[in-house]
């Protein structure tokens, strides 16, 4: 009887001791199933940039009491920050090649008014300069304008992809434990300016990599896996 009771202790000594070792083996494979995947980015210092490209048309109107040509076209709140009085834009403009022909020729104009709209902002722009080729007609009423130009904002300390700030509040951060594994804490952060896919950011925490997307939902203290 002893040594039955001794055999089935020693069997499932045995059998936990290879359970044991199996999970410890395999707890990696077990992780990377369980636990949430991650991608990371950074939050680090840079500028903001701004494309403004749209389409208006000449009009007839004075500038300093002579003829000069303007359009007007709308850009948005953001934008609007860049255009002010006397801002120098520049342009393509749409001029007369030949008997039926149009030719696209460099042109800058000066912003000359901007007024609030329920779209936006509206501004207009007196047409100063255009470069013109040989056997190429001045610029006329009519003729098509299209804006096209890139603005660069002041330098930003914190400069974070906007798709990884959730509820416009907060990012997740990713640092590793004392066991070498990471974890996820959360920090508030503020949006001072963004563009389309970049925002510039007023955020407390110390510059660690921050969670770009996940596979699962997560949360303060979590675990995860660090992809990439």
């Amino acid at each position: 009887m002893k040594d039955t009771i001794k055999s089935i202790v020693i069997k499932v000594a045995i059998a936990f001791i290879v359970i044991v070792a199996l999970l410890t083996y395999f707890s990696g494979t077990i992780d990377n199933y369980l636990l949430p995947h991650v991608t990371v980015t950074t939050g680090s210092e840079g500028t903001l940039k701004y494309d403004l490209h749209t389409s208006s048309t000449l009009e007839k109107t004075e500038s300093d009491g002579k003829p000069a040509l303007s359009f007007r076209f709308q850009c948005d709140k953001t934008m609007a920050i860049f255009l002010q009085t006397g801002t120098t834009v520049n342009v393509k403009v749409s001029v007369k090649a030949g008997e039926n022909e149009y030719a696209y020729c460099d042109g800058s104009s000066s912003i000359s008014g901007i007024r609030e709209t329920e779209e936006g902002f509206e501004c207009t722009a007196v047409l100063e300069e255009t470069e013109l080729q040989n056997g190429i007609s001045e610029p006329a009423a009519g003729d098509a304008v299209i804006i096209d130009n890139e603005f660069e904002s002041a330098r930003y300390k914190h400069v974070v992809m906007k798709s990884a700030i959730q509820n416009n509040s907060y990012v997740y951060l990713v640092a590793k434990g004392d066991d070498g594994k990471h974890y996820i804490s959360k920090a508030d952060v503020t949006i001072i300016a963004e563009s389309d896919f970049y925002a510039a950011v007023d955020m407390s925490a110390e510059s660690l990599p921050i969670v770009l997307t996940c596979s699962k939902e997560i949360g303060e203290g979590q675990r995860v896996i660090v992809d990439g």
